[in-house]
């Protein structure tokens, strides 16, 4: 049965990605941005939720595909920190049996013997374990983002339009992957659809006519109209936002979209420098594969799965580098060619002892783990980093590598079971840590002030210093503006400042992440002598 190992593996995604997703507040800018969009969308009436608003304005730069499910979540168990997670967490861990079953999808040829087909299945079941296993790809699952469900829905789309050459149905869910893109990040179906048609396109020119003759033939026609009708809901949407907002509803396909392509929007600059190094970073332990499988495919590029996999590669690196707006959860679209890619090396590493160099890469960088995990225990080294983790994922990589280089093959399957085991244990012992976070633009944990401005009237005027912290606002439930530098209200205010006061009483102080302190001010009137602060509403 096919579809049994993408379902396995899914189960064991899901116990690896999901365990302590409330533990840490939303600090990233875009986890408490969609939170407050999806609870401001679903806060509306009838039609009005189709429509995404951010506190009483528009919101032009995403359609609400992700928000509206978010929001029901809110709806229904408030505004705890798992229960907004979760959704986007259970939709990007359906990225892990997605790759099982592409992978599988590419081996479907004949002429093959009973051999063949099994090292297809070794290599479909490990594209998805590197894939489960890989850091990146589950801590940006785990955040109340679009990239991880995004990813989702163009493995749903290639793996759907793959599998309508013998079943035309499915092409259905490759259609609705589709909406799935238009409703999170339209401009980039494009690429997700031209990257099937060009490799498609390659695929004529390479394969021998023998390995795609065997494939079903269904008319092109057949195919076309189960997509277009799993398109129906997002083409639908866009449709309806047009009508409803006009020229306006342009910005997500311009200057939210296409735009970032020729221009840097803010200070989100960095090219192809930022994706290519989120990649070196965040591939390990898999990326040594990584040159081993690139030579598998190009000799393999005559077959259909090398096809693919080179072209998969390539056309998710041309959707990604050429970007002139970078931000470092760009290159999460560069994770599953690469997890296919590793597949293959570490299938030879596995049955034909080769590559071995590269488990004794892993025995050694599993000692370097552990000894760091010991300087950290024993505070040699000063740095706020929890020392279980290290140990975990060096322990699984010193033992697993060791086995990984013996002769016997049983031997070297159980050293990758236990190199799994000890990096999956070293990830789950790292959410529990809470050091899963980082690369985010606040410093500064803003629960405690926003529970005392949640106690103040609604009447009362509250504002910030420094940049917009989006999370600020939806801890406090309320929008808050920037002080004018100029002049400040004539009125009794409360001000939001890492700064000293002189006519201000601080009342709360937030609790550091980094560095910065950061504290909510009570400031009387101009013509007050006296600072007395209104009594909070409890």
């Amino acid at each position: 049965m096919k579809g049994r190992p993408a379902l396995v593996l899914w189960l064991f995604t899901l116990c690896l990605w999901l365990p302590w997703l409330g533990n840490l507040p939303l600090r990233d800018w875009d986890e408490a941005l969609i939170a407050s969009i999806s609870h401001s969308t679903m806060g509306q009436d009838g039609l009005e939720r189709l429509l995404p608003i951010r506190w009483d304005g528009n919101y032009l730069n995403k359609p609400p595909g992700l928000h509206w499910l978010i929001g029901a979540m809110s709806q229904c168990f408030g505004r705890a920190e798992w229960a907004l997670r979760l959704v986007p967490a259970l939709l990007s861990t359906l990225a892990v049996p997605l790759i099982v079953l592409l992978r599988q999808e590419l081996a479907v040829t004949c002429g093959k013997g009973s051999d063949g087909r099994r090292n297809d299945e070794r290599s479909a079941w490990l594209a998805g374990l590197i894939l489960m296993t890989l850091l990146p790809m589950a801590r940006q699952g785990r955040l109340v983002m679009l990239d991880g469900v995004q990813l989702s829905c163009a493995l749903l789309l290639w793996w759907g339009w793959l599998r309508s050459l013998r079943e035309p149905w499915i092409g259905l869910l490759a259609g609705l992957g589709s909406s799935g893109v238009l409703l999170s990040k339209p401009p980039a179906l494009l690429g997700f659809l031209v990257i099937p048609i060009v490799i498609g396109l390659a695929e004529n020119q390479l394969v021998p006519n023998s390995e795609r003759s065997n494939r079903a033939r269904i008319h092109w026609s057949t195919r076309f109209s189960w997509v277009l009708l799993g398109l129906v809901p997002g083409i639908s949407w866009h449709a309806w936002n047009f009508n409803q907002r006009g020229d306006q509803a342009w910005h997500m396909w311009g200057a939210q979209g296409l735009a970032r392509v020729t221009t840097v929007l803010g200070d989100k600059s960095g090219a192809w420098v930022m994706p290519l190094t989120e990649v070196l970073e965040g591939g390990w332990p898999w990326l040594l594969l990584l040159p081993s499988g690139l030579i598998w495919a190009w000799r393999c590029r005559h077959r259909r799965v090398g096809c693919w996999e080179l072209g998969l590669l390539i056309g998710c690196s041309a959707m990604v580098l050429p970007l002139k707006t970078q931000l470092p959860w760009y290159s999460h679209l560069l994770w599953p060619p690469i997890a296919l890619l590793c597949a293959e090396s570490l299938n030879e590493l596995l049955e034909n002892q080769r590559h071995r160099w590269i488990a004794g890469c892993w025995a050694g960088l599993g000692a370097i783990l552990i000894l760091a995990a010991s300087l950290l225990q024993f505070k040699v080294i000063a740095i706020a980093v929890p020392p279980s983790p290290a140990l975990l994922a060096g322990a699984g990589l010193l033992v697993g590598g060791i086995s990984l280089q013996s002769t016997s093959k049983n031997r070297r399957r159980q050293g990758l079971t236990v190199l799994l085991c000890g990096w999956s244990l070293g990830l789950l012992f790292l959410w529990q840590s809470g050091s899963w976070l980082w690369e985010l633009n606040e410093t500064w944990d803003p629960r405690p002030i926003a529970a005392r401005i949640r106690t103040l009237p609604a009447s009362a005027l509250v504002l910030r210093e420094g940049n917009e912290h989006p999370a600020l606002d939806w801890y406090s439930e309320r929008k808050i503006a920037r002080i004018s530098e100029s002049s400040h209200p004539a009125g009794e205010f409360w001000l939001i400042s890492n700064q000293f006061q002189e006519r201000c009483q601080m009342f709360d102080a937030a609790k550091p992440f980094d560095s910065e302190i950061w504290g909510l001010w009570f400031c009387p009137a101009l013509d007050t002598d006296s600072i007395v602060a209104p009594s909070p509403t409890p």
